[in-house]
């Protein structure tokens, strides 16, 4: 099998992170990596020994060569070179959240469906062990129909800095930021039933109003112009509710963790666990977690999407299932900005 011819761009922190898992593989190639600050584009081609270093992510996307590219720009630079690459029969990977707006996202999931290539979400978390086991244990039945879920992401102190924390780069705050990986791990045990109503909060009183102290994470308030908090409760089509919180910075040590209530058991996921009722009390069913350990999840995001392409197979984390999120962070936002409920649906692709 020959490597799988990969550019990136986009050379920031999650990009060094992309690169470092690709060094332990001699599967993938990466040919080329582009960044709008050449420097960073250079310095990560002279310390990974990539030959082409481009400012303009469409001289990428006319090499022959590349096979795939691997999005890892902020949150508002996603969508364009994600289309462009998809219509110029390059196979896109691109960093979660999908897009920071539902208009975006739905953007990029029709830019695959019409050409037929793979768009998949980086959404790492999908290849640990805890979570392939939930995802079997729910495909299995032994849940039964979940009726209510919670997914939950939180910081106590925890405002990240630079481009994450501008509206303009980031287009979103914590609800996309860290709050899609508790909603992408909630909807993937759920089945991706389809939201059709979202009320939610979201504010950054506390990140506008209070400094990092020494030690914590860094962040400017005045640069501050996205969520650093977000609450919603979620309607599906098939009548179960999900409460969703995330959190930057809060006065609380925590707000929970993920979990999900079916009519036959219940399961929490941060440590796995699962509940059921026998013998006229609760009882704990949780299976053992023997000796599996989780390997490089960047590498295995890597290894499965270059796969899919090898072997001509769907998506490993396809974008339709990843549209529910941009569904749900888009109504949140939405409600809160409203003051009320809304109405939402997932768009036709």
């Amino acid at each position: 099998m020959k490597p799988l011819k990969l550019a990136l761009i986009g050379t920031g922190g999650i990009a060094q992170t992309h690169m470092r898992a690709l060094a332990k593989t001699d599967q993938i190639e990466v040919v080329a990596v582009c960044d709008i600050v050449e420097e960073k584009a250079a310095r990560t081609a002279k310390e990974y020994g990539v030959p082409k270093v481009f400012v303009d992510y469409h001289d990428i996307l006319e090499m022959d060569e590349v096979e795939a590219v691997s999005i890892c720009t902020w949150n508002q630079a996603h969508a364009a070179p994600a289309v462009d690459a998809l219509h110029a029969g390059k196979h896109v990977l691109v960093e979660k959240p999908m897009a920071a707006t539902l208009v975006d996202a739905t953007a990029m999931a029709k830019a695959a469906k019409e050409t037929g290539l793979i768009l998949m979400v980086g959404v790492q978390p999908r290849f640990g062990f805890a979570r392939k086991t939930a995802k079997a244990i729910a495909e299995s039945g032994a849940l039964g129909d979940i009726y209510y879920a919670e997914a939950v992401a939180c910081r106590r102190c925890g405002i990240p800095g630079g481009s994450f924390i501008r509206k303009e780069t980031a287009g979103i705050g914590t609800v996309a930021d860290i709050g899609v990986y508790a909603l992408d791990e909630v909807l993937h045990i759920m089945g991706h039933p389809k939201p059709v109503a979202v009320s939610g909060i979201a504010n950054n009183i506390l990140g506008k109003t209070h400094h990092p102290v020494e030690g914590s994470w860094k962040w400017v308030p005045e640069d501050l112009s996205v969520e650093d908090f977000g609450v919603a409760s979620v309607r599906f089509e098939n009548g179960a509710l999900m409460v969703f919180k995330t959190s930057w910075i809060m006065h609380m040590d925590s707000l929970g963790t993920n979990l999900v209530l079916g009519t036959k058991a219940g399961m929490k996921m941060h440590p796995l666990t699962i509940f059921t009722h026998e013998y006229e009390r609760m009882v704990d069913i949780t299976p053992q977690q023997g000796d599996s350990k989780d390997a490089d999840l960047f590498l295995a995001k890597n290894m499965a999407f270059a796969e899919a392409i090898w072997e001509g197979k769907p998506s490993p984390i396809p974008a339709h299932e990843m549209l529910i999120t941009n569904v749900i962070i888009q109504g949140l936002i939405d409600s809160a900005a409203a003051g009320r409920e809304v109405a939402v649906s997932v768009p036709e692709i």
